[in-house]
């Protein structure tokens, strides 16, 4: 996946300009692919400037790659104690990049675009495409910082 993942970032003309299209109060996804008997969906989702995903874990396996812009990824290590997440570091993912997540609270994180232009990913869920909106993400809580005096 991840070899498939990134000879699709180095394909520059992947998406339609359909497929690039934003939306104004959160990023778009775009239904690219579908597996017919279920197992996996293939997503563009377009992040204008400031836009970012809930933080999150995947209730399914994910593998995403970065065709255009630069997003920015918050790691996140799940506390089972307190039931929520604490931020642990951020990474730059660049055009390019390519990512892979098993299932699970073990690998929760936050995906945003933090700068001016806008920004393009491909993801793949080990979903069926029609339950692609509510069967891939797990939103998690998070820890409150702790107050500055």
């Amino acid at each position: 996946m991840r070899v498939a993942l990134a000879e699709a970032a180095a394909t520059p003309d992947l998406l339609t300009p359909a497929q690039r299209e934003g939306a104004a109060e959160n990023y778009r996804r775009h239904l690219l692919a579908a597996d017919p008997h279920g197992r996996y969906a293939i997503a563009a989702l377009v992040w204008l400037p400031q836009q970012a995903s809930p933080v999150h874990a995947h209730h399914t396996w994910c593998g995403y790659a970065v065709l255009d812009g630069s997003l920015n990824e918050t790691i996140f290590e799940w506390n089972s104690a307190r039931q929520c997440a604490s931020a642990a570091r951020t990474q730059a993912r660049n055009r390019g990049a390519v990512s892979f997540a098993r299932g699970g609270r073990g690998a929760i994180h936050r995906l945003g675009n933090g700068s001016l232009a806008p920004a393009v990913s491909l993801h793949i869920y080990g979903v069926a495409g029609a339950r692609i909106a509510t069967h891939v993400n797990d939103i998690v809580g998070v820890a409150e910082a702790p107050a500055r005096v």
